[in-house]
């Protein structure tokens, strides 16, 4: 993975967190125009889910560099929330279900692939929507 630093001498600028936060911005959008043309669709999810995980790894980003980012979270929502600096962690407890629940579908690219499981119950394991919608809302716009 290219690193996001341009280093010139005495100048290291860190483009990457801003990056990812403009990237979380993106999908957050994307899920905003989102229209399915069926009853349902796991496209929203995933779509939340990623401007989740941009957006979490925006602000491990003003420390780490991307390697390390990539290498000690993954797509693991939750591993990489609970590693924030505690004055980042924003969200309530039962905000923090709702991307617990999220996560185990998002980390085994659930909302990816069709999983005939999720059909089959109904995608009862699916996070509320509206409240997943919430969390990268308040994630994206927290500055902390």
């Amino acid at each position: 993975m290219n690193e996001s630093r341009i280093q010139m001498e005495g100048i290291n600028l860190n483009l990457s967190p801003d990056a990812f936060h403009r990237w979380a911005t993106h999908y957050y959008k994307c899920k905003q125009d989102f229209r399915s043309p069926h009853k349902f669709s796991p496209v929203p999810y995933f779509l939340l889910c990623r401007a989740i995980e941009l957006e979490i790894k925006s602000k491990h980003l003003q420390a780490k560099r991307q390697t390390e980012v990539k290498v000690e979270f993954g797509h693991n929502l939750m591993r990489a929330y609970a590693a924030l600096a505690q004055a980042k962690k924003v969200l309530t407890d039962d905000e923090i279900v709702v991307l617990e629940g999220a996560n185990k579908i998002y980390a085994s690219k659930g909302f990816e692939y069709f999983v005939p499981k999720h059909t089959l119950t109904g995608y009862s394991a699916y996070p509320d929507l509206e409240t997943l919608d919430a969390i990268a809302s308040k994630l994206i716009d927290n500055d902390a």
